[in-house]
């Protein structure tokens, strides 16, 4: 029986007799111990990728990233985790508690994740770099995109993601594929959250409170929606332009129109970019330029154009 069909109680249990390999091969690893006699200590090591682990309950965990089983979760959304790490990290969401705050401008985050993605637009940092033109980024979502210029593919709608679970989930958006089937009408979801959340439409439940008017919602994105009626907050804000949204599907829209439009362009040369860091690096460049300057009054203009419009106006009897 799959372990994340086993009742809570008997979960530990469960884990425990999971399969294991017929025989553990045993390392030895030296070490002193207080008196600084030499002690030995056995060391377990996996019978499917060779790794050495330290306990038993390490190689059972560990052996749950080779058979894909996920036993832990959430019994708000339904999403299943292999470790119990995962599930409490995923609880944020639901409690909307943010541990994680940026040293430098407060911004708080759900996952230490979203915090080290953050913290690159205050550093500079663009660790992802492309193999093929040396060009940098700041996120991987915007390399994968990148890479596309050069093998010739066309996003789909150009969403990214974190994790790859996350994007193979979001795939069946496209495909049509929906494999999460609701036992009570039929009705069948691409997503299993999205399976759970309607399982709530039969049982009457809205785990879903607004913490300000006291209002319950059966469904997530619905309860997301509500909190915005509150305040004008709008805290989902485009990475390439900066600009903000109430919710995040008027982002991922917003979003799309960047993938081929330059929405910056220089008043010197005309250039476009797509981003506005992009565009502030080329015209530093413009400011770096020497200045063509008028032999007739020392005006100084940037463009050799302005300056030939600004000799006529001489020529013509201006001042």
């Amino acid at each position: 029986m799959p372990l994340q069909h086993v009742a809570a109680g008997s979960m530990e249990n469960a884990i425990q007799s999971a399969c294991l390999p017929d025989r553990l091969e045993v390392t030895i690893r030296k070490g002193k111990n207080s008196r600084g006699q030499r002690q030995q200590k056995k060391r377990i090591t996996c019978a499917v990728c060779g790794k050495s682990l330290s306990s038993k309950q390490s190689l059972r965990c560990h052996e749950l990233t080779h058979t894909g089983e996920k036993p832990f979760a959430c019994m708000i959304c339904g999403r299943a985790f292999a470790h119990t790490s995962g599930l409490q990290q995923h609880k944020l969401i639901h409690s909307e508690k943010k541990p994680f705050a940026c040293r430098v401008c407060g911004k708080s985050f759900t996952q230490n994740v979203h915090l080290s993605r953050h913290n690159l637009t205050h550093t500079g940092e663009k660790p992802f770099v492309c193999q093929i033109c040396g060009k940098s980024f700041a996120q991987s979502g915007h390399l994968s995109s990148h890479k596309l210029t050069h093998t010739g593919e066309k996003l789909i709608c150009g969403k990214s993601f974190v994790r790859n679970s996350s994007l193979s989930s979001h795939s069946l958006t496209h495909t049509g594929e929906k494999p999460f089937d609701c036992k009570i009408c039929g009705k069948s979801y691409a997503r299993r959250r999205d399976l759970s959340g309607h399982t709530l439409t039969h049982t009457g439940e809205k785990p879903f409170a607004c913490g300000i008017c006291g209002k319950s919602f059966s469904n997530r994105r619905v309860f997301w929606m509500h909190k915005f009626v509150h305040g004008d907050e709008k805290p989902f804000s485009c990475t390439v332009c900066g600009k903000a949204f109430k919710r995040r599907s008027n982002l991922r829209k917003h979003e799309l129109t960047h993938i081929k439009e330059k929405r910056f362009h220089c008043s010197v040369c005309g250039k476009g970019f797509r981003s506005k860091a992009g565009f502030q690096e080329h015209t530093k460049k413009h400011s770096e330029e020497e200045k063509s300057v008028c032999g007739l009054c020392d005006e100084p203009f940037r463009l050799v154009e302005d300056l030939e419009k600004h000799l006529k106006w001489h020529i013509q009897g201006g001042s």
